[in-house]
């Protein structure tokens, strides 16, 4: 059985198989080695973008919800809104940290707070009626402006 398998390697180095491969398989693991780490890269980073596009639909789909609670505080809003992201996004396999979490929260929190004017944290302010008409004519402080050009013959 040796002497078969030694056999079989002397022909395969006398074809100079063997040298062959000895140079091609290093050749091609450092040439195909960036190309499937560039890909992996690629692959990881689409699943994360992925994973923060749901965590912000979320929030955004949420943040409105809790935001128009009276019964909570700031504090238990924010706990809310993270802990309802958080569970929704490991029940879809994404995993993130706490902090990535909280400031997806803020970004919708800000977005509704922004764009759609939904802060109650401030009262709405009405301005209070008052007794004045303003005339319908705009008046206009210069008295020249409604003068027609003189020529001058005229002047």
């Amino acid at each position: 059985m040796y002497t078969q398998i030694v056999d079989i390697f002397n022909s395969l180095k006398a074809t100079g198989l063997v040298a062959f491969l000895i140079a091609v398989i290093p050749a091609t693991y450092k040439l195909v080695k960036p190309l499937i780490e560039a890909k992996i890269k690629t692959e990881k980073n689409t699943h994360i973008k992925q994973g923060m596009e749901l965590g912000l639909k979320l929030a955004n789909a949420f943040v409105p919800v809790v935001a128009s609670m009276p019964a909570l505080s700031n504090s238990d809003r924010k706990k809310a809104v993270n802990q309802f992201i958080d569970s929704n996004l490991k029940n879809s396999g994404f995993n993130f940290k706490a902090e990535t979490i909280e400031g997806l929260a803020e970004q919708a929190y800000q977005y509704y707070k922004h764009t759609l004017k939904g802060d109650n944290h401030k009262a709405p302010v009405t301005p209070a009626p008052t007794n004045d008409v303003t005339p319908d004519v705009p008046v206009d402080d210069d008295p020249e402006v409604f003068n027609e050009p003189q020529s001058s013959e005229q002047k």
